[in-house]
């Protein structure tokens, strides 16, 4: 067990030791060092809806490995790190890579395992943007129709003059404070309408999502400028939901999860009135989505050109206002952040504490991360995180 773990043995023993219980009622499963534990167990802690893989075989994924353990990151940093260093200050839990359909690397640590489901926090939301793309081609859903069209209930708040497509792409101005390093940040408050965050709800505030978002009014002008809001995948969730009459575990067990050749059901997290919030999956199913993702040839993503869209990326210009040291020359597209790169974009499903789905249509890549970091914020890990996959990239064209 890598050094980052310490000795306690969380929820070990028959019963555990009261200091190495994690649950719920005590509050401690979203905290550090909790966390690295409760990731990867949270059908234990909370209410959960399955996502089900279907009846068909599990896709085999061919394994021919490369020497990604030899390779020594130069990060954006300055510093040079073994891969292994990279892994650890990451606080990675599950790391693999998919050339061409080919398991070229696997590894996890701690208390993450192949056949362990993990959070994959707001990745989920990309799953969503998909979704959507989907139902605008299929001319089920106008992206230049206002919210209201599809939730009437939502005409007295932001989003009572935006449409689909700025919430589709983070372009909504809204009063929402999102700093997960502040306590006092309106997204702790949004969390805990959506059980997220453990704890009773006092009773004057709202007790689920959809009490949430009939509170969150207006703040400028929409469409100036990319503003990466939590509440926007709640409505563009609830208007999938809307238009198909179906619940979204269902929804995405019948458009994709049945279709991967997952090895294993997903789940989503539920809020206390059963919305879906965020999603977990092992990570050899998170690259199996990504695979199917590239490759295009799904149910409804016409021959790839849903997702050649989203990878061509959004406004840089646009996107670039929100300040992200991180991401300069970066965008954001349907509910994806998009790597702009010569040599072609990649697009990204992204979540807080270090979940990362990689996307590389042009190296016929897909990469997945489990993380489990103690900030939230996963950019702040790019300036290794990148380096990364980039010298992954090139080992693994180069072998």
């Amino acid at each position: 067990m890598s050094e980052l773990f310490d000795d306690r043995q969380w929820m070990r023993g028959f019963p555990p030791a009261d200091e190495n219980i994690i649950s719920a009622s005590k509050g401690n499963s979203a905290s550090w060092p909790e966390r690295r534990w409760s990731f990867s167990n949270m059908q234990q802690l909370v209410p959960t809806k399955t996502v089900w893989r279907g009846t068909g075989v599990a896709r085999d994924l061919e394994t021919k490995t490369s020497a990604l353990n030899e390779l020594l990151i130069d990060t954006e940093e300055g510093r040079q790190l073994s891969w292994q260093e990279a892994i650890d200050a990451t606080h990675t839990d599950g790391l693999a890579f998919l050339h061409k359909g080919q398991l070229k690397y696997e590894a996890y640590t701690g208390y993450c395992g192949p056949h362990n489901s993990h959070l994959i926090m707001s990745s989920a939301k990309s799953f969503a943007g998909l979704l959507a793309e989907m139902l605008i081609a299929d001319g089920k859903v106008d992206e230049d129709a206002f919210v209201p069209h599809y939730l009437p209930e939502l005409s007295d708040t932001a989003w009572k003059d935006a449409t689909v497509r700025q919430v589709m792409d983070m372009l909504i101005s809204m009063e929402f404070h999102e700093d997960y390093l502040d306590p006092s940040s309106d997204v702790w408050r949004y969390l805990k309408s959506g059980g997220m965050v453990a704890g009773e709800i006092p009773q004057e505030e709202p007790q689920h999502l959809a009490e949430y978002l009939a509170t969150v009014k207006k703040s400028g002008e929409h469409g100036q400028a990319f503003a990466y809001r939590e509440p926007n995948i709640n409505v563009l969730t609830f208007i999938i939901q809307r238009v198909l009459g179906c619940e979204l575990q269902d929804i995405l067990s019948d458009v994709f999860w049945s279709h991967i050749g997952a090895e294993h059901d997903g789940y989503y997290m539920v809020d206390p009135a059963g919305c879906c919030t965020t999603f977990a999956c092992t990570l050899r199913d998170f690259l199996r989505f990504g695979e199917y993702v590239r490759l295009g040839v799904g149910k409804g993503l016409n021959d790839g050109l849903i997702f050649k869209k989203i990878v061509a990326g959004g406004d840089p210009v646009l996107f670039a206002k929100a300040g992200i040291p991180a991401m300069k020359g970066w965008s954001y597209k349907s509910q994806w952040w998009v790597r702009h790169q010569a040599q072609g974009n990649a697009a990204l499903a992204r979540g807080a504490y270090g979940q990362i789905l990689y996307i590389d249509p042009a190296n016929e890549l897909v990469v997945a991360k489990f993380a489990s970091s103690q900030l939230s914020p996963g950019y702040l890990n790019d300036p290794i995180v990148m380096p990364m996959i980039d010298a992954a990239v090139d080992c693994i064209l180069n072998a």
